[in-house]
């Protein structure tokens, strides 16, 4: 007989779940929280923020509502998709980082994962969110970043920082817009950066900025090598891709100069 749809055991994996390492305490940390998208820029952060600051991974969580695959990683290990956590203690105040390898088939599972993940950081003592993203414009901006805010007080502290806010009917999709909009239902105070991007390739100059801005805001001093090595590694995956098609267009052409069958790399599928 087939387990009813009531059974626990049925729905164990049909719903997000948090996974939490021992050893470890945090004490009124900071959130942060960045997800791949346009850009890149959520991800570019917040990778960024976790490489410079050492930060420990602490946690996972898991939701059938992302990719139904794993990913194996250089070392020839089976990774799941999810949000990984991350923990930085110092004495400026604490850090947890929420990182999004993907966004969500389904935008159930995006509000349903951010409620656990608020749900631990109010559980953790934490006040206050930093969500990071970007956003697709097709003209050239002399102000790169936008601000938003969970609740007006916070929209002001944004306006005395500087930072502009964002034009009204402004849409953040995914999970870092919703942790925005959820943050009044758990008392937090939230504030999104939005890094206008003209790319869909990662921009790593809108991401320093946001950087910038955002580190000022967490009192905390970075310097940029490491966001420089990767994007020069970027720029020479980019080129070592485009010698290649280029070299796939230049056999084609003289396969049709000279009548002879194109035969396709087997690598391109």
């Amino acid at each position: 007989m087939l387990p009813s749809r009531s059974d626990s055991a049925v729905y164990y994996f049909t719903k997000p779940k948090i996974w939490l390492k021992k050893g470890w305490s945090v004490k009124e940390p900071k959130l942060i929280i960045g997800y791949p998208g346009i850009g890149l820029i959520g991800e570019l952060v917040v990778r960024f923020l976790i490489r410079f600051t050492n930060a420990k991974k602490v946690g996972f969580i898991t939701s059938p509502f992302f990719s139904n695959q794993v990913v194996v990683d250089k070392y020839g290990n089976a990774k799941l998709v999810g949000i990984a956590l991350f923990i930085k203690n110092r004495n400026e105040g604490d850090l947890l980082f929420a990182l999004g390898q993907k966004h969500q088939e389904v935008m159930g599972g995006e509000l349903e994962t951010t409620e656990i993940l608020l749900k631990l950081f109010k559980k953790l003592g934490g006040k206050f969110v930093y969500s990071v993203g970007g956003h697709l414009t097709l003209e050239r901006n002399e102000v790169p970043v936008w601000g938003i805010a969970s609740e007006p007080d916070v929209a002001n502290m944004l306006k005395e920082k500087g930072i502009t806010l964002a034009p009204t009917g402004t849409p953040i999709v995914g999970g870092a817009g919703i942790a925005l909009g959820l943050c009044s239902f758990f008392n937090l105070k939230g504030i999104g950066l939005l890094g206008l991007t003209r790319s869909e390739k990662p921009d790593f100059a809108t991401s320093r900025v946001i950087i910038e801005k955002l580190s000022s805001l967490l009192n905390l001093s970075v310097e940029y090598s490491l966001l420089e090595t990767e994007e020069a590694k970027w720029n020479k995956m980019e080129e070592k891709y485009r010698e290649e098609l280029n070299k796939v267009k230049l056999d084609k052409t003289l396969s049709l100069l000279f009548k002879k069958e194109y035969k396709r790399p087997e690598y391109l599928g």
